[in-house]
């Protein structure tokens, strides 16, 4: 076969058994590999019975979203592999859709199907945009809003696709050296790797008409609040210092300050999690 589905699954519970539904009823061109983070609830032994038709790796912790992508990729072969949550649902035609984009686009590293409504590409963050978004300000509406509506079905190049459903090419991951593992346990990993393949001069690509049906949110809602917020913070900041310098980190770390100060004031119900995270971004964790 050409492609893999590799499933990262994280405490998922019925989703991960609707999502290889899923699969087994709309695609026979792939293989199907679930990558678990050291689940806790049962979402892996409610889907046994599919031991046979799907393989699975369970990892003794909890490694991160990034290092088990980078697992899937080692535990197989195929050309390509496509990301996918275990809280997203594929329509017919969609994974078979992605692998013929990418078998006719030798120059695309990546195509992303439509996940939702909430999760369009996005462009690659600026220092600019990072503070605007950690300041609370309203963010810029994505490139694919703002198509004329008889084009909406079509691909489009993007910088950004989101990686709930993300095909990826492995000559173009194994060019940048996949992702970096140091994004823990998740957020901003996806962004970075894009912005490594667009700088190495590959082509990121969404696909409309590859469906998905994507229930989102659940990751954020199986954490605590402090910890949510302490991984996707410290993540944005590693984002900064690796692509934006002293100064563009310096400027997004007091964005993220002066943001925690606003939302204390705002949230006084939730004023603990947001002090850790002003402490945290001061201190660098």
């Amino acid at each position: 076969m050409t492609s893999t589905v590799a499933i990262i699954n994280w405490n998922s519970g019925r989703r991960l058994r609707m999502c290889i539904e899923s699969l087994l009823a709309t695609t026979t061109t792939a293989e199907i590999l679930v990558i678990d983070n050291a689940s806790g609830d049962a979402s892996l032994e409610s889907v046994q019975r599919f031991r046979h038709r799907v393989d699975f790796v369970r990892n003794s912790t909890n490694r991160g979203f990034a290092a088990a992508v980078n697992q899937a990729f080692h535990a197989t072969s195929t050309s390509y592999v496509l990301i996918l949550n275990p809280d997203v649902r594929a329509m017919p035609g969609a994974v078979q859709l992605l692998q013929e984009f990418l078998d006719a686009h030798p120059r695309v590293a990546a195509v992303g199907g439509h996940v939702g409504e909430k999760y369009l590409p996005k462009a690659l963050p600026t220092i600019a945009a990072l503070v605007r978004e950690n300041l609370g300000f309203p963010t810029v509406a994505a490139v694919y809003d703002r198509r004329p509506s008889a084009d909406y079905r079509l691909p489009l190049q993007v910088d950004q696709p989101a990686a709930a459903a993300l095909m990826i090419r492995r000559d173009a991951y194994d060019e940048v050296g996949g992702f970096d593992e140091q994004f823990y346990p998740a957020w901003y990993e996806d962004v970075d790797f894009c912005r490594r393949l667009k700088t190495s001069g590959w082509e990121i690509y969404f696909a409309p008409a590859a469906q998905f049906l994507h229930e989102g949110g659940y990751s954020a809602e199986a954490m605590k609040s402090p910890d949510f917020l302490r991984s996707y913070y410290s993540n944005q900041l590693r984002y900064a210092s690796k692509h934006f310098g002293a100064l563009g980190t310096a400027a997004v770390r007091a964005s993220i300050a002066a943001g925690m100060v606003g939302r204390m004031i705002a949230r006084p119900t939730q004023a603990a999690a947001y002090g850790k995270t002003f402490i945290g971004a001061l201190t660098g964790w």
